[in-house]
């Protein structure tokens, strides 16, 4: 039961991490002007909470692996792009 709820909060922290590195891009290239980075991690756990009382640990978590991964990759992606393109864009000034 402990390692269930370790899991899931494990899992919304990464997911979470991943949504802030996208968020924090949009926020340098002047997109988005505030965070809520708080509401979103309560959201992913409450998410990640009922899929793991709904489908039971080990088929949620299979499933939401590569989820995880993949917010956390994009936003990487994205991340660099942005300072990339900041990068060439005070180059050209």
């Amino acid at each position: 039961m402990i390692l269930t709820i370790a899991h899931t909060f494990a899992y919304a922290l990464i997911q979470t991490f991943g949504f802030s590195i996208f968020t924090l891009a949009l926020q340098r290239l002047g997109r988005l002007k505030r965070l809520y980075r708080l509401k979103v991690f309560f959201f992913l756990l409450l998410m990640n909470a009922a899929g793991t009382m709904t489908y039971s640990e080990a088929a949620w978590q299979r499933v939401t692996t590569p989820i995880a991964a993949a917010l956390f990759l994009i936003g990487m992606a994205f991340f660099f792009a942005s300072h990339l393109y900041l990068g060439w864009k005070r180059l050209r000034k």
